[in-house]
């Protein structure tokens, strides 16, 4: 061994690999750091409606496929003329990791009213009964959605529509949940949505049940290019948001919403509204896309707010759908405190473009 210490030797590293080694670092602090950003946010469940999704459950399977995602929430319509809760229908729903939400419209196939007077006064008691006793025995969970939209007056439950008021709304809603509880139908979670409250149209403040009547809160809104006016996410939504808010503790939900293909660049709406819209509005714990083309006499022409209505439309749903924040579980989403106050009650500034307006 030598008596003096050996000079220990220098690595030389080329300046360009320097550089690529320090970019190479800052991008993986960069990531850590978002990934963190992310993981801090609350997340989102995705939910879907598709036509006659319970009956043929063949068509949520091609739609995870086509998005990349498979919806946490299956979205259904039931008439009283009819049981609201099919066996068969709850199962393949629930077989496929999403739990059924199901809205419940007092009024037949055709359109013919079951009155929220004789609702409330109990002439119905035995088909709710009997419908909440069918969803007690199913034993899973089921979000139930009954007489959606109250402030408007397209159904028969509207207000204003025979004679409907505030005070028998929700005498009506009351009523029907005593029924379930009275019953042990204790898995089902009541879900109230009204219409958006476009340009105070459709006030709602004074048909809210309470939140002893009231499992989850939120709403309905699309972007229905009426008359060529072409509106963001946050344009629909906004006021409606701040609203409910102030008036529940509890957590929110978009029932319903779409955009049409009709003057604007639905894809760009769709990026817009997944990407930097809805992750804003930090109190939304679910989103359900009605993927449905109809004609509807307040949009004055056909809506189509299918996912699939393009090929871009569709590219942009796999696209951000991808994103973590679309991530929530199902038992996460039925675990949601009632109370739930995380973030801003105020809506999120409205943006100025990039949803697609031409």
């Amino acid at each position: 061994m030598s008596r003096f210490p050996q000079k220990t030797k220098r690595l030389l590293i080329p300046a360009w690999r320097r550089g690529a080694l320090l970019l190479t670092l800052i991008a993986l602090l960069l990531g850590s750091a978002l990934d963190s950003a992310a993981a801090a946010q609350p997340l989102t469940a995705f939910g879907v409606y598709v036509k006659n999704a319970g009956q043929e459950p063949w068509r949520i399977d091609t739609l995870a496929g086509e998005v990349g995602r498979s919806p946490v929430i299956v979205s259904e319509y039931k008439q009283w003329d009819r049981p609201p809760f099919d066996v068969n229908e709850l199962n393949a729903i629930w077989g496929r990791g999403a739990v059924p939400l199901i809205t419940w419209e007092p009024m037949t196939l055709n359109g013919a009213p079951y009155p929220l007077r004789a609702i409330a006064t109990g002439y119905y008691d035995e088909y709710i009964s009997e419908s909440a006793r069918q969803a007690r025995d199913w034993g899973l969970p089921i979000m139930l959605r009954f007489a959606h939209e109250p402030n408007g007056s397209w159904y028969p439950w509207g207000i204003r529509v025979e004679g409907n008021t505030p005070r028998r709304y929700k005498r009506a809603w009351r009523h029907v949940v005593e029924i379930f509880r009275s019953e042990g139908a204790t898995n089902v979670q009541w879900v109230w949505t009204p219409n958006v409250n476009s340009v105070d149209l459709f006030p709602f403040k004074k048909l809210y049940p309470g939140d002893a009547w009231v499992d989850w809160v939120g709403f309905d809104g699309f972007n229905w290019a009426k008359d060529g006016r072409w509106h963001s996410f946050t344009r629909v939504a906004y006021n409606t948001y701040e609203e409910l808010a102030k008036l529940s503790s509890r957590p929110m939900i978009v029932g319903e919403t779409g955009c049409s293909e009709r003057g604007g660049n639905k894809a760009a709406w769709v990026a817009s509204a997944l990407r930097r819209e809805i992750p804003r509005f930090r109190r939304i714990r679910a989103v359900v896309w009605f993927s449905e083309e109809f004609d509807d006499e307040y949009a004055g022409n056909m809506l189509d707010s299918r996912i699939n209505s393009s090929p871009e439309s569709l590219r942009a749903f796999q696209w951000w759908l991808r994103l973590p924040r679309y991530g929530l579980s199902r038992e996460a989403l039925l675990n949601t405190p009632r109370r739930y106050l995380k973030g801003s009650p105020k809506a999120p500034r409205l943006p100025r473009r990039g949803y697609g307006r031409f």
